[in-house]
């Protein structure tokens, strides 16, 4: 291990002159311990460590002195992004570095001129800032000058990369970098960067899978830095009526009381959620005649809207709260953030603990507020009797205190990004064998799990549809609808997108928000934390026309998903259940919840019992994670018995004792052979922008690898055999 002063004497001297003009003592642990690793170029990188802990310049100081040792054409360092803001900040972050080195840094996305990317490709150099959807543009348009480009591309830095890891936009990317490596005739060095990696086996699998003995290595030290934290959970009631239940004007209040005057960042699960916090907040200024200073985020915000929130952010010089989703917990460098809030408990560790990164710089404290809702005392519900939402928050911190994170699923089907991929190779090329296409995306590249005939099969979808045509010498090559999709600048992009209507005030648009049910007339609704009200409808245009309004109104009812909860925070929650005293960190109201939870697990011994006779049937409780509970549901309803998932229990309606004991020893006697048993009734079953195009029995292949747990399920079923 090297010493900081010989990590820095093995820097260019430029550098060098570069970290002494900022006035650098010496370079930190994460610099440190990286330089001498990335300088060898012997094998990948990944850099854990903290936000705002010099990660870039722990890649880059090293990546640019070896190509500075090593000068060639072409591309030398290419970074990935998720976000174009990032790119943005980095681009003005290695101009800076690379002042004195005469290294040519052009940023690539759509925001970019097309003449500073028409430079790049009549000449390529440098170090090249990219998104994953312009770096296929790049594969599928450019495809003769990236063969040259690549020639001396020595490093592959992708940023954020828990961002990518366990999504669609993930499985994209490694195909891409399986791609680059295939056109450079060689593997090319990859560091990855992220603030949540604990793992490196799993990390290891998924940055460059397929290919377990070529060497990675985690470099995760110790910053010589506590991390300082201060947590409260505050709890308040709920009633469950409408799209928002009534009560988180309570949430809104204490956000108002607790929050005003400061820079803060407070996230949702939801858009509408967003939405109605921050049109409360915006209506509590008015009351209190004080500026305004709460205002909404999300991504069907216009993008003037959002920029001109990340600008005021960035800048520090007022007080400002952004309710946001998960689009500022990357991204844009926000460095004075006192706090951060969660509204509602958390999805995942791996998001709080990206969520609460922002908070902390400084030397100052991390602070992070959760705002926990349950229902009320006399409500039936057997999720608000165990206040589920405030044990599921206390187990998601108290892994987070463990540095655990949700291991992403180590690999899936993902047909969909098997289609684009597929047809971007054709599209790139003019044609290809279907010999050539597995073994360049599947054999040796990340869609491993498809063999020869599952593969011969997706390829038969693909030409169903015209997407793809056999030419005379046998190859593949696009059909018309193939070259429709290509030709579309959407393409490049893997994620799918509803049909958004546009929010139209004043000929301006303010927003776009998918819609699962379209508003009338006159009707009001909360929107970019104001309140509008419809002046005209135009479906086929997909504009709703608004005007503004004072009346009491609440968000559209706009699509948002939720994430799946692990087992590990299942299992957290019947320890927490279990424990004599609550955590110190909870109010006053969120330890009442806390008790009646406690209480109520201990009347029915829930740490024996694994269910509860109710008079609307019978309430499982498995403490499972949601893969293995939606499968004991699809498992039970396949023996006719109506299941339904009730939070994180399962509730069978109108079932005896006996016919449950019935149905799961038919289940342990008789498993389903295969995933369409279970999934069969299912309708729809496409969740990703192509599945549309792949036949049912391989969307049923890939549904069941991602959502079914058999082996949880049965796990379960076992233990209740012996109760029953």
């Amino acid at each position: 291990m090297q010493t900081p002063a010989e990590a820095y004497a093995s820097l260019s001297p430029k550098l060098q002159r570069f970290i002494h003009q900022r006035g650098w003592s010496e370079l930190n642990a994460l610099q440190t311990a990286a330089a001498e690793p990335i300088l060898k170029h012997d094998g990948d990188i990944v850099l854990s460590a903290a936000t705002a802990s010099g990660k870039t310049e722990a890649a880059f100081l090293p990546a640019i002195t070896y190509i500075e040792q090593h000068p060639a054409p072409g591309f030398r360092i290419l970074y990935v992004s998720p976000l174009k803001a990032l790119i943005n900040d980095q681009t003005r972050r290695l101009e800076d570095m690379c002042f004195d080195l005469n290294l040519k840094i052009t940023p690539w996305h759509g925001d970019v001129s097309a003449n500073r990317k028409e430079k790049q490709l009549r000449s390529p150099e440098g170090i090249v800032l990219i998104t994953p959807e312009s770096l296929e543009s790049l594969l599928l348009n450019h495809y003769t000058m990236l063969k040259t480009a690549l020639s001396h591309l020595e490093y592959i830095v992708i940023d954020e990369f828990h961002a990518f890891m366990g999504t669609q936009r993930g499985v994209q990317l490694i195909s891409q970098l399986h791609r680059l490596d295939n056109l450079a005739g060689r593997r090319i060095v990859r560091i990855a960067l992220s603030a949540t990696f604990s793992n490196i086996s799993s990390i290891q699998r998924y940055l460059r899978p397929n290919a377990p003995h070529y060497p990675c290595q985690m470099i995760a030290p110790d910053m010589n830095k506590q991390d300082s934290l201060a947590i409260q959970l505050r709890g308040f009631t709920i009633r469950p009526e409408g799209t928002i239940p009534a009560g988180y004007e309570q949430a809104a209040a204490d956000i108002f009381r607790l929050l005003r005057g400061g820079n803060h960042l407070v996230f949702t699960n939801s858009r509408a959620k967003t939405e109605f916090i921050a049109g409360c907040l915006s209506s509590l200024c008015q009351q209190a005649h004080v500026p305004q200073e709460f205002f909404p985020h999300h991504g069907s915000l216009s993008k003037e809207l959002r920029e001109s929130l990340e600008l005021r952010l960035q800048q520090g010089r007022l007080p400002t709260t952004a309710i946001c989703t998960s689009t500022l917990e990357l991204g844009i460098d926000i460095a004075d953030v006192q706090s951060i809030g969660q509204i509602d408990a958390p999805l995942s560790v791996a998001s709080l603990r990206q969520r609460l990164g922002r908070s902390g710089r400084r030397n100052r404290q991390a602070i992070l507020r959760l705002f926990v809702p349950e229902q009320t005392e006399d409500s039936p519900d057997l999720s608000a009797q165990l206040c589920e939402e405030t044990f599921l928050s206390i187990a998601m911190v108290e892994l987070l205190l463990k540095r655990w994170y949700e291991p992403p699923l180590a690999s899936e089907y993902s047909f969909s990004v098997l289609l684009q991929q597929t047809l971007s190779v054709i599209a790139s090329v003019g044609s290809a064998s279907a010999a050539n296409l597995w073994n360049l995306l599947c054999r040796s590249g990340p869609f491993y799990l498809i063999d020869q005939k599952i593969f011969a099969n997706f390829l038969r979808s693909l030409a169903a549809h015209d997407l793809i045509v056999q030419l005379g010498d046998g190859t593949l090559a696009l059909g018309l609808k193939g070259e429709e999709l290509c030709s579309d600048w959407s393409f490049y992009s893997v994620f799918k997108t509803a049909d958004d209507f546009v929010i139209e005030h004043d000929h301006r648009e303010i927003g776009r928000i998918p819609l699962t049910t379209i508003p009338e007339k006159g009707e009001c609704f909360v929107f970019a934390g104001k309140a509008w009200e419809v002046h005209f409808v135009s479906v086929e245009r997909r504009i709703l026309g608004v005007k503004p309004s004072d009346r009491l109104a609440s968000p559209l009812n706009g699509n948002s998903g939720l994430g799946q909860i692990c087992d590990e925070a299942c299992k957290r929650m019947k320890m927490l259940y279990q424990q004599p005293q609550c955590p110190p960190y909870l109010n006053q109201q969120a330890r009442e919840h806390f008790a009646r939870g406690a209480a109520f697990f201990a009347h029915y011994d829930l740490a024996h019992q694994l269910f509860i006779e109710v008079p609307a049937g019978i309430a499982l409780f498995p403490f499972q994670g949601s893969r293995a509970q939606f499968t004991l549901a699809l498992l039970l309803r396949r023996e006719l018995v109506h299941a339904q998932l009730k939070g994180r229990h399962i509730l069978v309606e109108y079932c005896s004792r006996d016919n449950l004991k019935s149905a799961v020893r038919r289940l342990i006697d008789k498993p389903p052979q295969n995933a369409h048993e279970l999934i069969g009734k299912i309708v729809h079953l496409e969740e990703n922008k192509y599945d549309e195009f792949i036949s049912r029995p391989l969307q049923e292949l890939a549904f069941a690898h991602s959502h079914l747990d058999l082996a949880g399920a049965y796990g379960f079923l076992k233990q209740l055999s012996t109760c029953l």
